[in-house]
């Protein structure tokens, strides 16, 4: 069950009521019975997206939106008891696909969206069919046998650039990238430099201080877990750690590196994604 605060009509974010589909910046292209559901990670927007929705949109149904906060949602989305926990961003996902009555969803999470999916998934899993992981990680720090990438200072020192700094915003970029300095994508950029410095602590610090570990065993779908073998948020120990917590997972690294492999590696993740729909496919008789 996933419980998140929900907004007041007292908040004057919320003062004009809108439909969570259009509170998200949600966009519906394609046509077919399957359903593939696209969700971006922490500072970027639906456009990451982009060359997946070209390549399968003529055969599925694709949907696409903006997270609470970030891209073009609108900021009566965003409110932040809500969302200082992924449990407000994955009940933000179940009231999506409830309002669009989506069926036979597999889910594309990236990063942080990997975990709400796959807390969506469990609230309501006979609305899916697989999910697919993307550079997700169910546990950041590190502690206690198991390596997530980070220590607590490194996560204290981040949350001081982002609730301190003007320059946290290459940082962040640099991260997604795994460029260090060199030039960036500008598309990636400019959605990080989009975005309202409370929102970003605020995600960041529900990001990175989760642990969901407890919600793999949970999983009742076929999982595709991805990401490239450099990527700075997510180290390759962690994929290996999900494919073998997962019930059942499917293990496949992307070449290339940093976190955004559907930007920076679009072809090799759809011939990833293809072949996971081909997979899952409900076989006929």
């Amino acid at each position: 069950m996933l419980i998140a605060t929900p907004p007041t009509q007292a908040d004057p974010h919320f003062a004009v009521p809108m439909q969570i589909a259009d509170r998200l910046n949600t966009r519906i292209r394609g046509s077919g019975e399957r359903t593939l559901l696209f969700a971006h990670g922490f500072c970027s927007t639906q456009e990451v997206f982009d060359r997946q929705v070209e390549a399968f949109a003529p055969h599925y149904r694709t949907v696409t939106f903006d997270l609470a906060g970030f891209g073009a949602s609108h900021p009566s989305s965003w409110h932040p008891e809500r969302h200082s926990a992924l449990e407000g961003y994955a009940a933000d996902l179940v009231d999506l696909i409830d309002a669009l009555d989506l069926q036979r969803i597999t889910l594309v999470g990236a990063s942080m969206s990997a975990m709400t999916g796959l807390m969506a998934s469990v609230a309501r899993p006979e609305r899916f069919e697989g999910l697919v992981f993307v550079s997700g990680s169910p546990r950041y720090l590190n502690g206690d046998g198991y390596f997530g990438g980070f220590d607590r200072e490194s996560l204290d020192g981040f949350y001081a650039l982002v609730g301190g700094s003007v320059y946290w915003r290459k940082a962040v970029t640099d991260m997604l990238l795994n460029l260090q300095g060199a030039e960036t994508l500008e598309d990636v950029a400019r959605s990080v430099d989009c975005t309202r410095t409370e929102v970003a602590y605020t995600a960041a610090r529900a990001i990175f201080e989760s642990d969901c570990r407890c919600w793999l065993a949970r999983a009742r779908h076929p999982v595709l877990v991805t990401q490239t073998r450099a990527d700075e948020a997510v180290p390759e120990a962690v994929g290996h750690y999900l494919a073998q917590a997962l019930p059942d997972a499917q293990l496949a690294f992307l070449p290339g590196r940093g976190h955004l492999p559907m930007r920076t590696q679009p072809e090799a993740l759809n011939a990833l994604l293809s072949a996971f729909l081909e997979r899952t496919a409900p076989r006929a008789g």
